[in-house]
């Protein structure tokens, strides 16, 4: 038993009462959508800020299709859902939505939350030509926008010496967290994957003071384990899990996987190990936050003109390198177009370097978990197979 996750699970109880008790003392909350939201203004400005988002409850995604059509994502209907049923206290108590325009369901979504949930939202607008210095100019003129409108919600002007603390807070949280996922670089690591994605949810809502402090406790906590208590391997064959989010709440992808003992060593989804990769920032001024943000490893909905020079792919095989994954399993949510039309490139060039590739297509309802289930063990089978042959060949070869 971790100790520490059990204080992440007692914090996170105690978490929508004091949210409650702060905006009753003058405190707001600002909901955040994407991770290309520059989450250190709003933090620096004195507001609360939440990464809202919802999965795994199919019912609340059937909700969400009354203001939506049926062929949006179950992401972006499940949330819509949640708002509706008005039982969720980080939707409630948020006080306004903020998202960075990239996925075009989300910012269809939050046009929902403002029109039928009267919901104050703020969008910041990302470039496509985000890798042009004109795209890079905008950005940074729509950061600085984004947070004037972000001062008049505080009632307060930017302060710099705010600013530089939040944006040196949420470095180390960064770090912190990067350091976890380095425990999965080990034959027998202290910690599933499955348990880090739980601690970066729980990240989204507590205070980022507390996050930090209960992150440096884990890590602490993860060292002193004897080897002999460690998790046991629970399977040979090491995963990479790319795709689309895997958002709060949505455990059904993780479940499966540790049902079948699979072990997912790394991962390159937006409520992973995105979080941090390739987002430094290096300046801590607005030019710097959209400097950083926009230059971080972008989501597929982010294309580059040319492969070569694509930072998501280029951090894909950067990933199964480091963590010596022997596959890559791509997640795509039913209508997550932008994931799902990165199927096929993504495929020719991990077939390319004989790099194992399997695609799930799933929504939010168990119907399919039985051929997901199916479909893996097969998949983990040919790797253990190919892993015996290339030992077999390895062996014949040494004598």
């Amino acid at each position: 038993m971790i100790e520490t996750l059990i204080t992440y699970d007692e914090a996170l109880k105690r978490r929508p009462d004091e949210i409650v008790e702060a905006r009753r003392n003058g405190n707001k909350v600002v909901g955040l959508f994407c991770c290309y939201t520059p989450v250190e203004i709003v933090h620096a400005l004195g507001l609360i800020p939440v990464r809202l988002g919802w999965g795994g409850d199919d019912n609340l995604a059937e909700e969400g299709i009354e203001y939506i059509t049926n062929i949006q994502c179950p992401y972006v209907r499940q949330t819509i859902g949640v708002f509706k049923e008005g039982k969720n206290p980080y939707a409630v108590n948020s006080d306004v939505v903020a998202i960075s325009a990239v996925c075009l369901q989300e910012y269809r979504m939050v046009e929902v939350l403002r029109y039928y949930f009267g919901k104050e939202t703020l969008t910041l607008s990302v470039p496509k030509n985000f890798y042009l210095p004109e795209g890079q100019e905008f950005f940074e003129k729509e950061v600085e926008s984004f947070t004037a409108e972000l001062e008049k919600i505080a009632g307060r002007k930017l302060d710099q010496g705010e600013l530089r603390k939040s944006v040196a807070l949420y470095a180390d949280i960064r770090k912190k967290t990067a350091e976890l996922y380095d425990f999965l670089l080990l034959d027998n690591s202290p910690i599933r994957w499955g348990q880090i994605i739980k601690v970066i949810h729980a990240g989204f809502y507590l205070a980022p003071e507390t996050h930090l402090s209960l992150l440096g406790k884990l890590i602490e906590e993860l060292k002193t384990i004897p080897v002999s208590d460690k998790v046991k391997p629970i399977g040979k064959v090491r995963l990479v899990l790319a795709g689309s989010i895997i958002a709060q709440g949505n455990t059904k992808i993780i479940d499966v996987l540790e049902g079948l003992g699979v072990t997912v060593v790394a991962d390159d989804i937006c409520t992973g190990q995105r979080t941090f990769v390739g987002l430094e920032v290096k300046e801590p001024t607005l030019a710097g936050l959209a400097k950083a943000y926009l230059d971080r490893t972008p989501c597929a909905a982010q294309l580059y003109p040319e492969q070569k020079t694509d930072k998501r792919l280029i951090n894909l095989f950067d990933l199964i390198e480091r963590h010596r994954a022997d596959g890559v399993l791509y997640h795509t949510l039913r209508f997550c177009d932008p994931y799902t039309f990165r199927v096929e490139e993504n495929k020719a060039l991990l077939d390319a370097r004989d790099i194992p590739f399997l695609q799930l297509h799933t929504d939010y309802g168990a119907n399919d978990i039985g051929q997901l289930q199916t479909r893996i063990q097969a998949q983990v089978e040919i790797i253990k197979r190919r892993k015996k042959e290339a030992a077999h060949v390895g062996s014949q070869a040494a004598v």
